[in-house]
């Protein structure tokens, strides 16, 4: 009976044990968390691109676009796809620190399927023939698309396009990021200027700003917020149908050790009434989406003309 009384409060002193040795660890857990975080908060970051000469840059682009409208009672439906891998090459970086490279389309696969008419589709890897639609993209892949120098904080100061410009996605190629070291928090705005083409082919240059927001660091990849401010009023449906198509909303992961973009994603869903008469709407849905590719998964692709 001793041995049993004995045993018991052995039992209950392990167990109080336990539980005030986990609670302890709870607290000194929380503290650490909590010290961590204000010396993240009050720390300062420079956000810059770090690219040397020779340096390939790959990245996986994705797009997707439904705009569903309604015109007098008419309905239709509007769905797009576009797959794309693209690559900077560097050539060159001045004493300034300024980088000039080589951006490249090297494949893509799209598609696209508008209500009452038959899909299209077309994959740079696998199609010989070339829709309509697509004849602009497909004569630019494989090829120089421009030659673009950019500061290290991102600021496009030169651009010399070797073809028609395309913007597969939604937002500027790089991203500008502020000259001097900023904290956890802090906000910086890029102007932007939008030209809109008005119902009588005039065009109205809208002024946007894009709002930019650094919203934490961990582990050096930094947590940006961007979203697009409409500076100019705009009060006309069409114009707005237009304009909801060049917004951004989304977020950004950067690495800041290694100065590269690791992921970009934006997602717009807006509705526009009254773009095409009284009874006319328009709802926008997008998904934009920029993906970081590592040298050792290029180097196991199979070639776009292996054979099978």
């Amino acid at each position: 009976m001793v041995r049993f009384q004995f045993a018991l409060l052995f039992v209950i002193f392990v167990s109080v044990f336990k539980n005030s040795a986990a609670e302890e660890a709870s607290v000194l857990t929380n503290k650490l968390n909590t010290a961590v975080k204000k010396v993240a908060d009050e720390q300062e970051y420079r956000l810059s691109y770090k690219l040397a000469v020779g340096d390939v840059v790959r990245s996986k682009v994705s797009q997707l676009v439904t705009i569903d409208t309604k015109i007098k009672g008419n309905e239709q439906t509007a769905r797009s796809r576009s797959i794309s891998n693209k690559h900077w090459k560097v050539e060159a970086i001045d004493a300034k620190g300024n980088i000039r490279f080589v951006h490249q389309i090297d494949d893509v696969d799209m598609w696209e399927s508008v209500t009452g008419r038959q899909e299209v589709k077309y994959n740079s890897r696998e199609d010989k023939k070339v829709p309509a639609n697509y004849e602009i993209v497909a004569d630019s892949i494989g090829k120089p698309l421009a030659t673009i120098t950019i500061t290290p904080q991102g600021k496009i100061i030169s651009r010399d396009d070797a073809v028609k410009k395309i913007n597969p996605g939604i937002g500027d190629l790089t991203i500008p990021f502020p000259e001097t070291p900023i904290k956890v928090g802090a906000e910086w705005g890029v102007p932007e200027e939008i030209p809109l083409r008005q119902e009588d082919r005039a065009i109205k240059k809208v002024q946007v700003r894009q709002l930019y927001r650094l919203t934490k660091v961990e582990t050096d990849v930094a947590t940006i917020l961007v979203e697009t401010q409409i500076l100019t009023p705009v009060n006309d449906p069409k114009l707005q149908s237009q304009l909801v198509q060049r917004m951004q909303r989304g977020t950004i992961k950067f690495d800041i050790s290694t100065g590269r973009l690791l992921s970009k994603v934006m997602e717009l869903n807006e509705t526009v009434l009254g773009f095409n008469g009284a009874d006319s709407s328009m709802h926008y849905l997008a998904k934009f989406s920029e993906e970081a590719i590592a040298a050792t998964e290029v180097a196991t692709k199979p070639a776009a003309n292996a054979t099978k």
